[in-house]
């Protein structure tokens, strides 16, 4: 057999991908920790630059600075603020320092600078920056650079503060460029010590993926050894993969092992069963020839069961008519039974309506009597009050049969007194006139309020016999309504419950009718299917008859497979 061309073996396949990986973190790995050193450096050298700005700001007079101009480099004030400021220089590793002064808030000029070389710049001299960029620190604001600037002078980090007088008022602002070079030195240092911990730890990982990668050819390569001895050694199914690697390999020499052992049994089992297969296959061949007879017996035996069959689809199709008119006639009784129960739910309803109707006029003639009586009741009591009027005639008769006496007696008086008492006897008749006046009058009321009394009882008596006729008679009718109205509402009920049962049942025993209809469908079809399954095993029962001829010959020709087979399997060793 050819063996097929490897463009690459296990062990590069393994070290390349990793290599490229390893390389690619050590690369990620140093990138990450070489910017955070950059920024914390620069950081360093900002928060050094701003400590040394503030310090130098704090050795400046700022009165002395308000009077700066051409000439002020003579003057002892100057020569003192650019001493101390120099000492400041000096002693932090400032590279420039100096202050910026300004008339017209437009244009800058130096003060005083540190510089001792050819560029040292005289108060009065111009500054190349615009005052917009500093107009905040003129402000009160300081600011400080936040990188690193690249300039031929060297590296430097500039911090600008404000330089206010004894007043508060901002006179100046101090320029600080701070030396940064030392820190541009440490940055390039931690590169260069990062790219070379980064290609020393490449090589030492490289160097130890190699050795564990040695290590597992190797014993992929005694795996391999094995497996060649087992291919080329003429089907000798005992022999073993021995492997104690302690890894993945052992594992998978255990499973060859388990396969080997499995295919063993498996060759053992086709050399047991091959012998039982000739024996077999004698025996199936005298089975066909009793089967062969047996399936014409079958054959006929079907063609009886296929005219029996016609025979009985006939029978299911009278059947099946029959029922057809049946289920005419329950669907027409059906809808009949239908018909009178909505004809009878609405006469319930109507019932129901005349029913509710009694009963509400019944209460309302309840209502009306009560209130009606009582407010007869009411009236009657105050009609009683014209017995007060007899009452008082009563007492206006005594009290003018008194004042007729006392009109009596003063005419009496009135005679005695003679001449003098002649006007009073007019008086005293005009009283008695009066009084019998009085009498007459009460007379005719106490007559009138008597008549006016019987008339009140009397309407009193008419009263309570129409309110006991309401009560008795008024009132036992409606209480007749309602009872015919309940029994009648029952008695329909009952008569739209008899009907709702009988459409009911009628539904139901046409569901049952077309469930019989159904079933001898599927009975009718079952016939049809089973005749024309009795004709296909006929057809198959002949069929077969030729199978078993062809079955006999296969048997015969799995007997002599048998006999190569058990020969096949000799050639191993089990």
């Amino acid at each position: 057999m050819k063996m097929k061309v490897r463009r690459f073996s296990i062990r590069w396949k393994i070290l390349i991908p990793a290599t490229f990986l390893i390389i690619a973190m050590c690369v990620v790995i140093g990138l990450n920790a070489y910017f955070r050193i950059k920024t914390g450096m620069i950081q360093l050298g900002v928060e050094e630059a701003q400590m040394a700005a503030s310090i130098a700001g704090f050795v400046v007079d700022g009165d002395a600075l308000s009077g700066v101009g051409t000439g002020f480099e003579d003057t002892e004030e100057y020569q003192d603020n650019r001493a101390a400021l120099k000492q400041v220089q000096d002693l932090c590793g400032i590279a420039f320092l100096y202050t910026l002064h300004t008339d017209d808030n437009v244009h800058l000029y130096y003060g005083i600078d540190t510089d001792d070389s050819a560029g040292k710049r005289s108060p009065g001299d111009a500054f190349e920056g615009e005052y917009a960029e500093f107009a905040e620190v003129f402000a009160g604001e300081e600011y400080v650079q936040d990188y690193i600037d690249e300039t031929t002078d060297g590296s430097l980090i500039s911090a600008y503060l404000p330089i206010k007088d004894s007043s508060g008022k901002v006179v100046a602002i101090l320029g600080c460029d701070y030396d940064a070079s030392y820190v541009v030195g440490r940055i390039e240092g931690a590169r260069n010590s990062i790219f070379q911990i980064s290609g020393i730890c490449l090589v030492i990982v490289l160097l130890i993926l190699n050795i564990i990668v040695n290590r597992i050819m190797k014993s992929l390569k005694k795996v391999d050894c094995k497996i060649y001895d087992l291919v080329h050694n003429e089907g000798d199914l005992t022999q073993k993969l021995d492997i104690s690697s302690g890894d993945e390999l052992e594992l998978i020499s255990e499973n060859i092992n388990t396969l080997l052992e499995y295919i063993r049994a498996i060759m053992t089992n086709i050399s047991n069963n091959s012998a039982q297969l000739g024996t077999s296959t004698g025996t199936i061949a005298g089975s066909l020839i009793s089967a062969k007879d047996n399936i014409s017996d079958i054959s006929a035996t079907m063609e009886q069961m296929s005219a029996a069959m016609e025979e009985t689809s006939a029978s299911l199709y009278q059947v099946d008519e029959s029922v057809a008119h049946i289920t005419q006639s329950i669907g027409s009784i059906s809808e009949k039974a239908s018909s009178e129960r909505n004809a009878a739910a609405e006469i319930l309803q109507k019932v129901q309506s005349i029913y509710e109707t009694a009963e509400t006029d019944r209460m309302k003639a309840e209502r009306q009597a009560a209130e009606m009586s009582q407010n007869m009741d009411e009236r009657i009591q105050r009609s009683k009050a014209v017995e007060q009027i007899n009452i008082l005639t009563t007492e206006i008769i005594n009290i003018t049969d008194q004042t007729s006496l006392l009109a009596l007696n003063a005419s009496i008086e009135a005679a005695r007194a003679g001449e003098a008492g002649r006007g009073f006897a007019v008086v005293a008749s005009e009283i008695g006139a009066l009084a019998d006046n009085s009498a007459r009058a009460a007379e005719g009321i106490q007559k009138v309020s008597k008549e006016v009394i019987h008339a009140v009882n009397e309407l009193a008596s008419e009263s309570e016999q129409m309110i006991r006729f309401m009560n008795e008679t008024a009132m036992a009718g409606y209480e007749i309504l309602l009872d015919n109205s309940l029994n009648y509402k029952n008695d329909v009920s009952h008569l739209s419950e008899t009907m709702s049962g009988f459409a009911d049942e009628s539904l139901d025993l046409n569901r049952n009718i077309d469930s019989i209809k159904e079933a001898l469908d599927a009975v009718s079809i079952a016939v049809e299917e089973s005749a024309k399954g009795v004709v296909s095993v006929t057809e198959m029962a002949s069929d077969m008859s030729m199978s078993m001829e062809n079955i006999k010959g296969e048997a015969e020709n799995n007997k002599e497979v048998a006999g190569q087979l058990e020969g096949e399997v000799r050639k191993f060793k089990l």
